[in-house]
């Protein structure tokens, strides 16, 4: 039997010589808890949200994307598209070009990328399911238009039922010689249909509008090559093997980035804010920890004249020293477990009714999502009882240091 710890205990709940020392203890250890769950809850709805960010970047970008190293557009040449297509675990490529350019509609401009793509691009990211209308880029002899949310609010562009509601697209024309006066010949124009609108939740909505290769070759004026090849993985393979077999069949000369690669300034950013986010929690959490140092400080002293019995009884210095030690610890093991159960009852509360929204309708998630992971739990379990496990040392060697021995005459 641990001695030490069943005196802490003891010590701990026993009755004291004044009232308001049970009560500035209740409020040292719900300040634990307070600061304990609201590092959970907030840490578990970051991770929601940046789950759900994550799964809408990756909605719309390809598994495997081909870019070149030097220049901007991908010669028919210089890499195969047979050959990518017969690597095993390849289910669909399509080569994209794309650029800026300015989209007028009615009495509006904006500036997007225009995208160009083969008329069943919608298999690199099932895009046909993100759009309102449909996902066509050509009717007949007539070129469509799927635009991005953001693209279409800012025109103020619907879909058209009919091929009458034109969208047109200016690009500066390349072979023609730059000159101080612009003039009609200075800028390519091509006009679309729009026909289905996509909603991403992503900045994509706001830079790009999808139309057919061909139509794209011909307003900036390409008559072959790329500027990506994009590429759609069976789900059922190993994604890294095929990128690296990509690379070794690619060579130097091109970039080949998985999904995360291709947004990886995003990725970091969002990790940088969870660990911003943790250290600013973890930074209340130390300060109601000195609160909890506080009450223990008083706690010692009113049990610092009963340790004489301890002492004539043959406990030593480490002894004393362990009990107050273990009654820290069990003061805020007690505030730590209380606050992870609130907690995680909040999480589990609030991912099956829903009830922290975000407010009124312009948000496609009405309620903040909820993700609770097992490394966040541990780190905030790390975080409680080694800031404890210091300040109680610090103070029981403070109350209780070593004392020199008189001899006694």
């Amino acid at each position: 039997m641990n001695v030490s710890l069943l005196v802490a205990k003891r010590y701990l709940f026993a009755k004291k010589s004044h009232h308001i020392i049970n009560i500035i203890s209740g409020v040292s250890l719900l300040g634990v808890a307070v600061a304990t769950a609201a590092l959970c809850i907030i840490l578990s709805i970051f991770n929601g949200l940046q789950n759900f960010v994550g799964q809408s970047v990756n909605a719309m970008s390809p598994d495997i994307e081909i870019t070149q190293k030097y220049g901007k557009i991908i010669a028919d040449s210089s890499i195969s598209i047979a050959q990518l297509s017969q690597i095993e675990g390849v289910e669909y490529l399509s080569g994209v070009l794309s650029d800026a350019a300015v989209f007028v509609h009615q009495n509006q401009q904006y500036i997007a990328k225009i995208k160009g793509v083969e008329t069943d691009y919608y298999r690199i990211n099932r895009m046909d399911t993100l759009t309102e209308g449909h996902f066509e880029l050509q009717y007949k002899n007539f070129p469509l238009a799927v635009l991005g949310a953001g693209v279409a609010f800012h025109l103020n562009c619907q879909i058209s039922p009919t091929v009458n509601n034109s969208l047109t697209v200016y690009y500066p024309n390349r072979l023609q010689k730059r000159t101080a006066v612009m003039n009609e010949n200075s800028l390519q124009r091509a006009t679309f249909s729009p026909s289905g609108i996509f909603y991403s939740y992503t900045d994509f909505d706001n830079e790009f509008v999808f139309v057919p290769i061909a139509a794209a070759r011909e307003l900036l004026g390409y008559k072959t090559g790329f500027t990506s090849i994009e590429i759609r993985c069976k789900s059922d393979v190993n994604k890294n093997k095929v990128q690296k077999e990509i690379t070794q069949l690619a060579g130097k000369n091109f970039y080949v980035k998985n999904a995360y690669q291709q947004q990886e300034e995003l990725y970091k950013v969002m990790q940088s804010e969870k660990w911003i986010t943790y250290a600013i929690l973890a930074f209340i959490l130390l300060i109601a920890t000195f609160n909890m140092t506080g009450m223990m400080a008083i706690l010692m002293l009113e049990k610092k004249k009963s340790t004489q019995i301890l002492y004539c009884m043959g406990g030593n210095l480490q002894f004393i020293r362990r009990i107050f030690v273990y009654q820290g610890m069990l003061i805020s093991g007690i505030g730590l477990l209380c606050g992870l159960c609130i907690g995680l009852i909040f999480c589990l509360l609030q991912h099956i009714f829903g009830f922290l929204t975000f407010g009124g309708n312009v948000f496609l998630l009405k309620a903040y999502p909820i993700d609770v992971q097992m490394m966040d739990i541990l780190l905030i379990c790390l975080i409680v009882i080694s800031i404890s496990f210091f300040m109680v040392n610090l103070l029981v060697r403070k109350l209780f240091p070593h004392k020199k021995t008189k001899e006694r005459n």
